[in-house]
């Protein structure tokens, strides 16, 4: 059910990476699809950066959006299903004072997430499954593929100051 993929792409790959995220342009507060108001007394929930999805307004990013593609070709070529579609390529940002909450990325069995770390960190992602919580500690070049209904969370780092990945959104 929960697969974890060790996708052998490069320090310097992602390095490339991270630096185009930092300079990216359309970074905007993570929110629960549930919240029409940003609460100013809340802690924030991260930063995302929609490059593509078929289901919200993003910002397009074409090299972002290639090296998704091979992260998803890579995980593809490592799992046990056959992916029709990429849906979504979500870049997430957390710092130490961002806090989740748990959610799914769509409640359907035809969609699988994967959560694809960029560096060490001491951050990760919590998935629920029965009631019972399992943490997935961000490691680099790492992917974790799972149905996208089950329950999950961003977990921000503590000792690190950032932690970097990105949520796809696949059909099978």
């Amino acid at each position: 059910m929960i697969t974890k993929i060790d996708t052998k792409i490069p320090v310097k790959t992602n390095q490339r990476i991270l630096d185009l995220l930092y300079k990216a342009a359309g970074w905007g507060f993570a929110y629960d699809e549930t919240m029409k108001v940003y609460d100013v007394n809340k802690l924030d929930s991260g930063f995302i950066l929609r490059t593509f999805d078929v289901y919200q307004s993003y910002t397009n990013h074409d090299s972002l959006n290639v090296h998704g593609s091979t992260i998803v070709d890579i995980v593809e070529d490592n799992c046990f299903l056959k992916f029709k579609k990429i849906n979504r390529l979500c870049w997430n940002w957390y710092n130490q004072n961002s806090v989740m909450e748990f959610h799914q990325d769509i409640n359907q069995d035809k969609n699988y997430s994967i959560i694809y770390n960029l560096h060490n960190n001491d951050g990760g992602t919590d998935i629920k499954i029965n009631d019972k919580v399992n943490f997935y500690k961000s490691n680099e070049s790492e992917a974790i593929l799972f149905p996208s209904l089950l329950w999950h969370k961003g977990i921000a780092p503590r000792k690190n100051l950032n932690r970097f990945c990105l949520n796809i959104m696949v059909e099978i």
